[in-house]
């Protein structure tokens, strides 16, 4: 039975009391209890005690008990029907009763003012239901109740209605309790409230803002990393999507920008950058921007405080530029940027030339795309990211890719017949031509000009050459084309009997010696003499090379050639008709002259001849009458200190006749024996023929050392025109006008060999010549 009157509790058997009381949601007699004790039951522990309240109990069934704690009115509630049951507590030792209460009391925070003891009492209350039942309504409806109050205002808006949503809204599993998620770092609370991409939006909106707007706005750069590890576009979304709270677009902006400088996506590339743009737009939508100062250096661009990342007009125009920029040269958007502030003048150019020729197929443009290239070539220069080169800077590189790329028409269109769509003079241009020329040449596998990349370097200087303009360099190009054709159409092999490559010829040393291995390898080749004084004058001057005397040079290869494949006569003929006309007006010609006619006379040998039958015999003697002749000229006009070798020949060549008109006398002894017409006499012995001996040309030689005129220079005036008509004929009609003729042409040999004589083995000898042009 309930006692009849209200008795008089220790503080602590009333303190246990009032837990079974408020364990039974008796609020009525829970509030009688305490108004008569009033000493007992402090704010802080009337707090404590109403957290025994079953968690389901109505909100408004203790709402008075709180207001009145806040308003700080005491407690006071009178009802004359309601009893109190004490004997739960009647039976309790203190002891155990203080015991009890210390055990089952929970604390709640040390609190300075009401407000803040309610609003702790709130929370864990709140936390309680949670937890027990996972009715975030009565929570709702528990602390909208003291909504005015600010802390459970934030901890309404930015806690228990986040968590509402999650779980009643977005029907989120699994969901954290109210106590958990209270707990949460902010980190961690947005790997909760941000999960799926494509909700980002609506995520941020919702649960994002109001979940942070209770706390500092720093922690706002948790979000900026979260977000930054979505996808690319799906962070261009969520930019241009969502509108950040104001007092956090700044520091959005910076994050923005930050996404642009560090983003590495190659996927769908158009979208990137047209992504990009976007949030240049964005940011100057929803920022009044300050006028910013220009940026000089790039810095550390995984620095937050990067003063690229600050929005400004400066920096977004900066911005804009380099995204445009990356687009065309399909750069990073951080690479661009260091090379449009750091990039000196050369790495800028490097940048420029990858980017005209760009791509697998960038030789093979049509001339609208290489138009295209031109024009973002320009403006790259002008407006983007390569400021440190010159207007004509850019038009070289871009013309030296049209050229690389074959587009010679283009070429001409743009920059030979209409300068005034070009930066680019003329001379220039010219030197874009030659440069691209030698790159043709140097690539070249065939020196054939009408095919591959020969027939490119002809096209390439044909851009200029000879209608715009006939400098020395292009006629030089010309010259090299045409020798190196010329020379594809022999057999002109280099180390391992590989064929020689264009840009062998090109850079080669001495490249009249490629005659020389022209005509060691292709034979008879000696016969087309002009033909390869043409090759060697084109390969001299078209090299870089000056050689005055190519002709000579070659003339005397041709003879060296054709004496080496025993062609004696081409020889003789090249000497006699080609070189000896030189020799008084060519240094060249006189060396060359006397050492070709000194190997002509050392040609071959007569004994083989003699080996023969007796018809041969007049061919011999022809041979050896033409190398004498040849023997003299060498004596004539070699130096003193190789006359003894042309002497030495020149001995030789008489004994070989001397042996031969032996053995046509015995011959003829022979025939007469026999009783048969010696006609051939007539042709071959000859009255007074008898070979000239060493000694009498020495004779000669003393008889004028005294009164010679100079070595060689009274060659050319001896009568001997030069044409190879020196050789005697054959057969037995010569009759005595060949006899006298051969006798002319013998006595005139003799004298220009006493005058190479006089002229080198007398200086030879030490003698002084006494020069008297009336001696003879």
């Amino acid at each position: 039975m309930p006692s009849p009157i209200l008795p008089q509790l220790s503080a602590v058997k009333a303190i246990l009391l009032a837990v079974s009381l408020a364990s039974t949601s008796d609020i009525p007699r829970l509030r009688l209890l305490i108004s008569h004790h009033r000493t007992v039951f402090t704010p802080e522990t009337v707090l404590r005690v109403l957290l025994f309240l079953p968690e389901t109990a109505p909100p408004q069934s203790y709402l008075p008990i709180l207001n009145d704690i806040l308003a700080q009115q005491p407690l006071n509630f009178e009802d004359e029907s309601l009893k109190l049951d004490t004997t739960v507590v009647t039976n309790l030792s203190e002891k155990s009763a203080k015991a009890k209460v210390q055990r089952l009391l929970p604390q709640l925070p040390s609190c300075d003012t009401p407000v803040d003891l309610v609003t702790a009492f709130l929370t864990t209350r709140a936390e309680l239901i949670d937890a027990e039942t996972g009715a975030l309504s009565i929570v709702t409806e528990l602390l909208l109740s003291f909504s005015a109050l600010p802390p459970v205002q934030q901890l309404y808006v930015g806690t228990v209605q986040v968590l509402y949503k999650l779980v009643y809204e977005f029907l989120r599993e699994p969901t954290p309790d109210l106590a958990t998620f209270r707990g949460l770092q902010v980190e961690e609370a947005l790997e909760v409230l941000i999960v799926d991409p494509d909700t980002v939006v609506r995520d941020l909106k919702e649960l994002v803002e109001p979940y942070l707007s209770a706390r500092d706005t720093r922690e706002w750069r948790h979000v900026w990393a979260r977000l930054s590890a979505l996808p690319f576009m799906r962070v261009i979304a969520v930019i241009n999507e969502w509108t950040p709270p104001e007092e956090v677009r700044e520091e959005w902006a910076r994050w923005a920008m930050k996404i642009c400088y560090h983003c590495t996506e190659r996927e769908s590339e158009a979208q990137v950058w047209e992504g990009m743009h976007s949030v240049h737009r964005r940011i100057a939508s929803l920022l009044e921007l300050p006028e910013g100062k220009l940026i000089e250096k790039v810095g550390d661009l995984g620095e937050r405080e990067n003063s690229l990342f600050a929005p400004s007009r400066a920096t977004l125009e900066l911005l804009d530029v380099v995204i445009t920029s990356s687009a065309l040269l399909g750069r990073p958007v951080a690479e661009t940027v260091r090379i449009r502030l750091e990039g000196v003048a050369d790495i800028q150019s490097a940048v420029l030339r990858q980017f005209v020729r760009a791509g697998t197929d960038w030789n093979i443009r049509d001339d609208a795309s290489w138009r295209k290239i031109r024009d973002s070539a320009r403006w790259l220069r002008k407006f983007g990211v390569l400021p440190k080169l010159t207007a004509e800077d850019a038009e070289r590189l871009v013309l030296a890719g049209m050229l690389a790329g074959t587009r010679f028409a283009l070429v001409r269109d743009i920059y030979v017949t209409n300068t005034t769509t070009s930066d680019l003079p003329l001379e220039d241009v010219e030197k874009c031509v030659l440069a691209a020329f030698n790159d043709f040449v140097d690539n070249a596998t065939n020196g054939n000009k009408t095919r591959g990349r020969m027939k490119h370097a002809l096209q390439t200087i044909r851009t200029l050459y000879p209608h715009t303009l006939r400098t020395p360099a292009l006629e030089r190009a010309n010259s090299l084309i045409s020798a190196v054709h010329a020379l594809s159409t022999y057999h002109l092999p280099s180390t391992h009997n590989i064929p020689l490559l264009p840009v062998q010829i090109r850079i080669h040393p001495d490249p009249l010696s490629l005659i020389s291995k022209l005509l060691d390898s292709n034979p008879r080749s000696f016969l087309k003499p002009d033909a390869l004084i043409t090759i060697g004058k084109d390969l001299v001057f078209g090299t870089g090379s000056t050689d005055p005397a190519v002709e000579e040079k070659i003339l005397g290869m041709c003879t060296e050639a054709a004496l080496g494949e025993e062609d004696f006569e081409t020889a003789y003929a090249y000497i006699t008709s080609r070189l000896l006309p030189r020799a008084n007006t060519s240094d060249e010609a006189r060396s060359t002259l006397w050492r070709t006619s000194l190997l002509a006379g050392r040609f071959g040998s007569s004994y083989s001849a003699l080996a023969g039958t007796t018809p041969l015999g007049p061919a011999a003697l022809k041979l050896l009458e033409q190398k004498r002749e040849l023997l003299a000229w060498a004596l004539a006009y070699c130096p003193p200190e190789a006359a003894p070798d042309v002497l030495a020949q020149w001995r030789r060549n008489e004994e070989e006749i001397e042996v031969l008109l032996e053995r046509e006398e015995k011959a003829e002894e022979e025939h007469a024996k026999l009783g048969l017409v010696t006609a051939r006499r007539a042709s071959v012995s000859r009255e007074g023929e008898a070979p000239q001996s060493l000694f009498e040309v020495a004779r000669g030689a003393a008889r004028v050392w005294g009164g010679s005129s100079g070595r060689g220079g009274d060659a050319g005036g001896w009568g001997i025109g030069g044409g190879g008509g020196g050789g005697g004929g054959g057969g037995g009609g010569g009759g005595n006008e060949s006899h006298a003729a051969r006798e002319r042409k013998r006595d005139i040999v003799g004298g220009m060999v006493t005058r190479g004589l006089a002229g080198g083995l007398g200086w030879v000898l030490g003698a002084q010549p006494n020069i008297d042009e009336g001696r003879g």
